[in-house]
């Protein structure tokens, strides 16, 4: 019965978003579980492990609606975070020190990087286009990445 725990957990986070209660609900699961099985016994315990956290979780989420009565006006005219002034900048920001790193790396990691990235391509069409193997395409990508990521990580402040 353990043996389901971290599955379920991952299974409850991306219903929910949010591990430590993921962790919670898991957890009640259990208990809510064991309390069923001195009644009766469950045949598929994983199958019901997975029913009760979904359960939790729909219970949870109606009990959120009714105590969530009040809606404030400012959340209908508020601007989206990403469309706010300090964000574009950061991302313009962001932007450049990218294109910046990209003009240092190899010029192969950093044409299969953008292709890859900013153009969408598969590493199939990559490799046609550089006329390379696909496996040479996925190692420059790669190296790109762990030196965009290096480059990144010595830069005092960045996150």
């Amino acid at each position: 019965m353990v043996q389901y725990y971290q599955e379920l957990v991952y299974y409850v986070q991306k219903m929910i978003g949010d591990k430590d209660k993921a962790k919670d609900i898991v957890q009640e699961s259990y208990i809510r579980m064991l309390d069923a099985k001195i009644a009766t016994p469950i045949e598929n315990q994983r199958a019901f492990l997975y029913k009760l956290a979904r359960n939790i979780v729909f219970d949870l989420s109606r009990k959120e609606k009714h105590s969530m009565s009040i809606e404030y006006e400012e959340n209908n005219f508020s601007i989206p975070k990403e469309e706010q002034p300090e964000e574009l900048l950061l991302e313009e920001y962001q932007q450049e020190l990218l294109f910046q790193i990209l003009e240092t790396i190899p010029p192969k990691n950093a044409q299969a990087f953008i292709f890859h990235v900013f153009e969408g391509l598969s590493r199939k069409e990559i490799s046609i286009k550089m006329g390379i193997s696909v496996a040479a395409v996925e190692k420059h990508i790669i190296r790109a990445s762990e030196k965009i990521k290096e480059k990144l990580e010595s830069i005092e402040g960045f996150n």
